[in-house]
Parts: structure tokens; C-alpha cells; sequence
């Protein structure tokens, strides 16, 4: 190198004639040595070869050689081989090497891209037998772009600069571009092998959660970009028996409980016969959840079955009701006051006030919160559905011993640890609680715990606690639109749908409960402008916190209350406002709501528990039976019959599930297992001629692996372009309007006088409940109905249960001619 430098130094000096005659020169001379330009390239490119050997090459040619490949003037050189300079006006075309030169660098281009391709294959390839949650999840796409930058450099920036114009890659901010290059690069690698197909096997499984057509899906496998459909049916088909091994793996390993609900689904045929309609079916579809905190306890099926049979005889009274209301009445107290502060602080005006996060105005402290975090999100696995109703008490029996089937508990398994003691929680909405208590009290002299179905522990979730609440509110505060009820805040803000009769089904939860929020704002604030004397909120930004705390009370103690409502009633007749009095009952009512609400969307299951006894006083003064009964069996439980380890098991775990692990981002499990039966009926949903129940059955265990598969996609993809839900309507304008009828009828200002026919007053529903004559009658007929005899003999030597093990047998070895019957159970051949 040293002396290639040193040569051009010198020639650098010299005219282009000179060096010009000096090439001429060297030419002459090669041709008196019988060589020209091509025979001396071609010999000094390691040609000098001898047929079975290779001839000793002189380290002068190689030293000539090296200095060639490594000098700086090299790339240069080639440039203008490949495409000379231009020769202006001499009439001279000079084509150089460029044809030899473009075949040489398309074969050497084609060369590195087979070999990267190779050196990529085995990060694409996927075995048959990879078909999994954890396989499915755990693609991450950042990660693969930069293992293909790395492996396939020459691809990646080949691919670079065909994605956009020089300009355009100045211009360009993001790296959108980066997962159709890679994507491409897939799609490549499944058309050499059809084993390279992790990504075709990813995208097929979620776009067949996305609903895809069978019709589309056949037009992207043509494109490569997917499966074929006949392998996304056995891909989906293979998921459901993954995560079925995964579940009874982790049932052994961890605490679970469950629960079911009833499924409607409609069929649709295209063609109709006599045996071939148009048809609603019911089956049931069920849920496991698993438990994964290492201090979690597993309830103990004796110490619960023992300490029940001592509550029985001692069950809870008005008066232990009372004593826990008056105890829980400083807290609930607080909280609402809080929620008063809240309403002002939802005032447009309040958005950027400096005293927001004052501590007079944060949230109390929770009395008992579930933890937040992803390691806490709830973790579950559906059951396969199946074609049995539940809505019947025989219904129920088949069902639970589906479920045990599925779980395999149905044989010896169940009589070993840890299931042979074990309580399984199982939630349901009310009616699967009584029917299951219904079979258990049939069943309660059977010879063991199992056909007693005593393995069980019932409990009803607390979002159809929270509907019939709901419920009772509309049928007591509806009115009309002349008294202010909720027929005027519907009317007003356009809720046209909730005049009808409340219902489980449908929208109605989600519809009435934003309605009842907007109505309880615009009443509020109506109420702070009146008690403040101030004709707009905004003024109220220049008040100090503590004067704005000391009118929340105030308006809780004058309005919001039941001392405000005896205090207004405690007036003669004459002098009586009987729409001021609808209105604080009205304010007194949602605001227990709005509490119970705040506190299962936050996860305070601790202030769930305070509020149990104005929950009985609202469903017993409504006459609500059910639900009184059920919130009854709750109490009974917390104060009587549940020891510590049952009690804390279902506080901490089985009241509020938390899919993601966020925070306020508990429901109740009844509304979990509500989204199942949503998936299953609409958004993983089978439809067409081929949605039977044996494929819904097949699919179910499925739909908890391609929910997640879906969030996983999205943020891996598409994270910056659209969100999970609709953006919701600003509901400034209706609660505006709202208080300006308010306001203008003087709703929350006393006038005497101000009477309403007597069909139109509202009863006081909380109140009736709380007469404590009617309270006590209805919890001794009630405590009457919960005593039974049973038995408690643990036989499982009956013929029941010889026939069930044979059933296994014969199921285990796939030959029933092989169980012996003589020589398993002979007592019951005979």
C-alpha cells in the first residue's frame, strides 16, 4: 500500500501525455512477454493453474495482487469500468464493462440474499406442535425487525430504499415503513418453506379473532400473509386443547373457583325445513379462574361445613344489622361528602383549579383495597360450553357435574389431596345461586360430600346486585316529568330507551348508569349554587377548600340526608314541600348508589361491606325478596358462618375481578362471566351453517388466548393508531340543560306549600325498609328457611360411584370389554 501510495505521488506530477506514453509503453511491453490487458488481469486474479496443482505463485504477483484488492483507487476504478466517463462530442460511445459488471453484481446480490435468508430461516420456523398462549404471546415484533436488520443486512437496506424516494426518507419521521419491510421478508421465507410460518400462524390466529371470513382468509393465504383456512379451523381447535392442559395444570398448582352463566344463541338456517328453522338454543357456557398469589389460601371445606352448622343456630337479628350501620354511618358519612366535593370538581370551571388535589378534596382512604398492578390481573380460562340449560335445578345438577367432568373431578382424582378437602367457590347471578342451593338440599342425605355436591360453595356476583339496585331506583324515583322524577331527566336528555322496563339484557345497565351520574351532577350543582348564592359555579373557584368543605356538609346534612327529609316531614302538612322532599330523597339514594359504585370500580371491597345493610334496606323496602334474601346470606355469612379463611379468600379474590390489573379497573365477576357470553355469542362467535354447539363447544376454551392475542397485535402493531373503545359523547350539555330545569322549577329551594297529588309522591323506599317490625318478621322467616337436616356420612363405596369408576376405566384403556366388573366391585355383582 505504501508503495501504491508513493507511485501515485510521483505520477501526480506528471502531464497526462507522459503518463499517457508510459501506458503505451507497458502495453508494448506485455505484448513482447505474449500478453495483453486481459490475459494479465486473468493471470493475476489467482488463475495460474495447472491441472492437479496449484503452481507456487512468486510473492511479487502476490504482493501486486494484494495491492490491488486493498487500495484505496480500487472502488474507483470498478466505477469506471462499469460505466466510463463521458467522451463529449467525439462521437465515441464507450459502453465499458457495464453488462459484465451488472450480471456479476445481480448473481453476487442474489448469492447474499440466499445466504442470509438461510442464516434467518430459524427464527421463522414454527412446528406444528407450536400452538400455544404463551408461543402466541410471547412474539414480540421490535425485537424480530431488529433480528432481520442484524441477519439479513443486505435485505433490509435493499427493501430501505425501495420503500420511499430519497426525499421522502429525508422527510420521514417514523418507522412505519419498518414492519411492511419485515413483513414482506416473512411472507418470502413461508413461499420457500411452509415451515417458516410463525408469522402466517400469528396473523391467522388473530385475524380470525377479528372476524375474518373464511372467503378473505383464502384471499391472504393466497398472498401468503396467512394459514390456510382449514388450518386456522385446527389451529383455533388446538389452542382450545392447550389452554384445557394449561387449565388442569394450573388447578393442581394454584387455588381456583368458578363460576357459569346461561347462554341464548340464535340460529340461522338458509334453507327451511320442517326439521331445519330458524331457532333460539340454551346452554351454558362456565369460567375458571386461577388464583397465582403464593399466600393464598384454599378454603377448607370441614372447618366451613362445621362452623355453618353452628351459624345456622345462631343467625343474625335487625338488631346486628343496625349495630353494623350505625358503625359503618361516620364512614359512609365521609364518602359522601366526598362525592358531593366531586360533583363541584366535574364543573368545567374546576379543571385547572389549583386546590384539586387539596387534602380536603382527595379521596378517603379505602378501607379495605384489593391490590393493583398486571402481576394481580385476573387470570382465567373458559370451560368448553355446553348444550345444557342451567335456568332449571336439574339443569344446574347436569351442569356442575359438567363442569367436574372438564376439570376431571369426577373420579378418584377428586377424593385425593388437595381436592378432597377443598372448597370451590361458584359464582353465578342470582338464580344460578338458588338453583344450585336448591340441589344441594335434594341431595342433602346422599351417602358422601360429592353426590351432595357439598364440594361446593355458591355465592352471587355483585353485578346483578348492582342491576337490581338499579332497578329499584328507576321504579321508585321514575315519576313524571311534572314532580322532577327520572321521566323528565330521560326525557330531557334524550334516554328515549329507558322508559321502557328495566332489563338484564341489552344496554340498560350501562345507559341507566350514566344517566343516573349526569342527573345526580346537574342536581348537585344545582344544589351548590343555591346553597352558595351564586348564579355561576365559576365563582365558587375563588373559595378557600375549607369553605368549599364546610358547604359540602352543609349540602349533605340538608339535602342530602335522611335527617333532612324527617326534618322537612316533621313540618305540619301545610308547610311541606313535597317536591324538595322527593328531591333529597332522590340525592340521598344515589348517593349510596354512586358510593357502592365508586368503591367495586376502585376494588375498596371493605366499604363494599359497609354498605350490605342500606343495600337490605333498599331491596327489602322494595320488596325486592330475592336479592333481600341473598344480601341476607352475605351478611349471615361475614358475621356467622364463614371462618376467617373462607372470608378472607372471598374479600380478596372472588368479590371484584381485575382483567388488566389497572387501576379502577375492578368489576364483578358475574359482569366477567357477562363478557364471556358476549364472546361467544358476538365477537369470537360462530356464524353460518357450520355455528353448531359441538364447534362452539370446541372454540370456547380458545377465546380467553385470542382476547389477549388481539391487545397483544395492537400494541404491537398499531399502539399509535387507534384505541380499544368509542370516545364517549361530552355529557356537558345534557347536565347543563338538566340544572337549568332545575333551576328554573327551584327544585332544591324550600317553598311551603308545595304539595303533589297523592298518587305521585314518591314512597321512601330506604325508610320502609328500615321499619325494624317488617325487617325482623322477614329475617326469622328467613333464618326459618335455611335450617335442614342433612346427612354427613362419607360413603363412596355406592353403586353411583362403582359405575363412574368404570366409566373411567373403560374410558382410560379405550376398551370397556376390558373392565373386569367381577373383579372390581364384586359386593355390588351380586
Amino acid at each position: 500500500m505504501a508503495r501504491t501510495n508513493l507511485a501515485f505521488q510521483s505520477l501526480a506530477n506528471l502531464d497526462h501525455a507522459t503518463i499517457s506514453r508510459r501506458l503505451v509503453s507497458v502495453i508494448d511491453y506485455m505484448a513482447t512477454q505474449g500478453l495483453d490487458t486481459v490475459s494479465f488481469l486473468h493471470y493475476l486474479s489467482w488463475n495460474l493453474e495447472i491441472p492437479g496443482h496449484m503452481v507456487s505463485e512468486q510473492s511479487t504477483i502476490r504482493y501486486a495482487r494484494t495491492a490491488l484488492m486493498h487500495c484505496e483507487q480500487l472502488p474507483g476504478i470498478l466505477k469506471n469500468w462499469h460505466k466510463p466517463p463521458r467522451g463529449h462530442e467525439r462521437g465515441v460511445t464507450t459502453r465499458g464493462a457495464l453488462n459484465a459488471m451488472n450480471e456479476w453484481a445481480v448473481d453476487n446480490v442474489k448469492a447474499r440474499l440466499n445466504r442470509e435468508m438461510r442464516e434467518f430461516a430459524p427464527q421463522l420456523e414454527s412446528p406444528p406442535e407450536d400452538m400455544s398462549e404463551e408461543y402466541l404471546l410471547g412474539i414480540r415484533l421490535k425485537d424480530d425487525i431488529e433480528r432481520m436488520k442484524t441477519m439479513m443486512p443486505t435485505y433490509w437496506d435493499i427493501m430501505d430504499s425501495l420503500s420511499c424516494t430519497p426525499l421522502q426518507k429525508k422527510r420521514r419521521k417514523t418507522k412505519d415503513h419498518e414492519p411492511r419491510i419485515f413483513i414482506s421478508g416473512t411472507i418470502l421465507h413461508y413461499n420457500r418453506s411452509q415451515r417458516r410460518c410463525r408469522y402466517q400462524k400469528f396473523l391467522s390466529i388473530y385475524l380470525k379473532s377479528c372476524g375474518l371470513a373464511a372467503k378473505a382468509n383464502d384471499t391472504t393465504h393466497l398472498f401468503g400473509f396467512t394459514m390456510s383456512q382449514k388450518w386456522v379451523y385446527a389451529g383455533i381447535v388446538e389452542l382450545s386443547e392447550s389452554n384445557r392442559r394449561r387449565m388442569i395444570d394450573d388447578i393442581i398448582r394454584y387455588v381456583f373457583f368458578g363460576g357459569h352463566d346461561n347462554l341464548n344463541i340464535p340460529f340461522r338456517v338458509y334453507e327451511m325445513r320442517n326439521d331445519h328453522q330458524n331457532h333460539f338454543d340454551n346452554g351454558t357456557c362456565g369460567t375458571i379462574y386461577i388464583v397465582k398469589d403464593p399466600t393464598a389460601i384454599a378454603p377448607n371445606r370441614i372447618a366451613y361445613m362445621a362452623q355453618r352448622a353452628a351459624g345456622c343456630q345462631n343467625p343474625i337479628t335487625a338488631r346486628d344489622v343496625f349495630m353494623h350501620e350505625i358503625a359503618a354511618g361516620p364512614r359512609i358519612r365521609e364518602d359522601h361528602i366526598y362525592i358531593i366535593k366531586k360533583q363541584l370538581l366535574l364543573h368545567p370551571a374546576f379543571a385547572d383549579w389549583e386546590h384539586r388535589t387539596h387534602p380536603l378534596f382527595t379521596r378517603p382512604d379505602p378501607v379495605q383495597q384489593l391490590p393493583t398492578g398486571k402481576e394481580h390481573a385476573t387470570c382465567q380460562y373458559m370451560l368448553d360450553t355446553v348444550h345444557m340449560e342451567e335456568a332449571s335445578q336439574e339443569g344446574n345438577r347436569r351442569v356442575l357435574q359438567e363442569w367436574l367432568r372438564q376439570l376431571d373431578l369426577d373420579g378418584e382424582r377428586a377424593l385425593r389431596e388437595p381436592f378432597l378437602d377443598r372448597l370451590i367457590v361458584w359464582i353465578g347471578d342470582q338464580l344460578t345461586t338458588v338453583r344450585i342451593r336448591s340441589v344441594k338440599r335434594d341431595r342433602s342425605f346422599d351417602m358422601n360430600h360429592r353426590q351432595r355436591f357439598e364440594q361446593f360453595f355458591e355465592i352471587y356476583g355483585w353485578f346483578h346486585t348492582q342491576l337490581n339496585e338499579e332497578m329499584t331506583i328507576r321504579k321508585q324515583h321514575y315519576g313524571t316529568s311534572e314532580n322532577l322524577g327520572l321521566k323528565h331527566a330521560f326525557n330531557n336528555m334524550g334516554r328515549k330507551s329507558l322508559h321502557a322496563a328495566a332489563t338484564v339484557q341489552g344496554t340498560f345497565h350501562y345507559d341507566f348508569r350514566s344517566t343516573l351520574k349526569h342527573t345526580a351532577e346537574a342536581r348537585f350543582r344545582d344544589i351548590w349554587a343555591t346553597v352558595s348564592d351564586v348564579e355561576d359555579l365559576a365563582d365558587l373557584t375563588t373559595f378557600t377548600p375549607h369553605a368549599l368543605h364546610e358547604l359540602a356538609v352543609k349540602i349533605f346534612e340538608d339535602f342530602a340526608s335522611t335527617a333532612a327529609i324527617e326534618k322537612v316531614r316533621k313540618c305540619p302538612r301545610a308547610e311541606q314541600d313535597d317536591l324538595l322532599i322527593q328531591g333529597v330523597m332522590f340525592c340521598r339514594d344515589v348517593l349510596n348508589y354512586l358510593n357502592f359504585d365508586d368503591a367495586m370500580s376502585t376494588g375498596d371491597v371493605g366499604r363494599m361491606e359497609l354498605m350490605l345493610p342500606r343495600l337490605l334496606f333498599r331491596f327489602h323496602g322494595s320488596g325486592s325478596h330475592n336479592y333481600t334474601h341473598e344480601v341476607l346470606e352475605i351478611m349471615q355469612g361475614l358475621w356467622r358462618e364463614w371462618p376467617d379463611d373462607l372470608k378472607s379468600f372471598l374479600m380478596r379474590y372472588c368479590w371484584l375481578a381485575n382483567t388488566t390489573g389497572h387501576e379502577n379497573g375492578f368489576l364483578a365477576y358475574d359482569m366477567v362471566q357477562e363478557h364471556n357470553v358476549r364472546d361467544i355469542k358476538v365477537i369470537f362467535g360462530a356464524h353460518g351453517p357450520y355455528a353448531t354447539w359441538d364447534y362452539i363447544k370446541k372454540i370456547s376454551a380458545s377465546i380467553p388466548t385470542q382476547r389477549k392475542l388481539k391487545d397483544h397485535v395492537e400494541h404491537e402493531f398499531n399502539h399509535f393508531r387507534r384505541g380499544k373503545s368509542h370516545t364517549s359523547p361530552e355529557h356537558e350539555g345534557d347536565v347543563v340543560l338538566l340544572q337549568g330545569k332545575y333551576r328554573e322549577a327551584n327544585a332544591h329551594v324550600r317553598k311551603p306549600g308545595r304539595h303533589l297529588p297523592s298518587d305521585e309522591r314518591i314512597k321512601d323506599v330506604f325508610l320502609a325498609g328500615c321499619n325494624p317490625n317488617t325487617l325482623e318478621a322477614m329475617m326469622k322467616r328467613w333464618a326459618d328457611g335455611r335450617v335442614q337436616d342433612k346427612s354427613t356420612t362419607e360413603d363412596f363405596d355406592t353403586p353411583e360411584m362403582v359405575l363412574q369408576r368404570l366409566d373411567n376405566l373403560a374410558l382410560n384403556t379405550r376398551d370397556a370389554a376390558a373392565v373386569d366388573v367381577m373383579e372390581l366391585e364384586p359386593q355390588f355383582v351380586q
